[in-house]
């Protein structure tokens, strides 16, 4: 996978906005980059971490209950001294100090049974770095895989807490292709949105979801088989 921003971002639903604002804002200290609408029910807020960015995305309907994703802990680097956050979504933010295992942006836990099939797809198919004994790196976003009850494997990724992440690549149709011949599970076939982005999602063995971005003002060109743009 050839990354076109040496950073992974992670996505979240909720419909306590309020508290996910003051806890993104103040207690994290995050800036919020823009909002983004992506169709009636749901509303994107982006918060900048070291390049990385944490989708908060607003809900209006109530949410799914699904069982916690495998992503199940988030560590941004700062300059102050390591604190674990209460997040109101339940979820488990830590800041720690820059450079804390080798995190100097962002480092997401993922707990699984199935650790050597997961460190497997993450480093064959999606082509991320191996560094230590259950650590993966893509860019400057560190992975680590720690033993534990799998994430729930559903057909689809919405629901209460952390539930994907966001490779931003130059060609999602071929990144797509790639990832599932190497032995990634089909999420959601590419498509377009508008002229902002071109999309696809893959699911990790314990059905994780990921997606991949080709993001326009990223890679820049025209984008295949355009829809409507979304609105902002």
């Amino acid at each position: 996978m050839r990354l076109a921003k040496p950073h992974l971002d992670i996505g979240l639903f909720t419909n306590d906005i309020a508290r996910q604002t003051a806890f993104w804002s103040e207690d994290a200290a995050l800036a919020l980059d823009f909002k983004l609408k992506i169709d009636a029910n749901l509303t994107q807020h982006r918060y900048d971490a070291h390049g990385s960015v944490i989708k908060v995305n607003e809900a209006k309907g109530a949410l799914p209950v699904r069982a916690p994703s495998g992503f199940v802990e988030l560590m941004i680097a700062h300059g102050g001294a390591e604190r674990v956050l209460a997040h109101p979504g339940g979820d488990t933010v830590r800041l720690v100090p820059n450079g804390t295992q080798g995190v100097t942006g962002i480092g997401i836990v993922i707990r699984t049974s199935a650790r050597a099939a997961m460190l497997a797809f993450y480093r064959d198919a999606l082509g991320f770095t191996p560094e230590g004994e259950a650590v993966l790196v893509a860019g400057d976003t560190r992975l680590f895989f720690v033993d534990g009850q799998s994430g729930e494997d559903g057909d689809d990724f919405v629901g209460p807490g952390f539930r994907y992440l966001t490779a931003q690549i130059f060609d999602a149709d071929e990144t797509y292709a790639a990832a599932l011949a190497a032995g990634g599970r089909p999420g959601r076939d590419p498509i377009t949105l508008g002229d902002v982005a071109r999309i696809a999602f893959v699911r990790d063995p314990d059905g994780n979801w990921i997606e991949l971005s080709a993001r326009r003002s990223l890679i820049g060109g025209t984008l295949p088989g355009n829809t409507p743009p979304a609105k902002v």
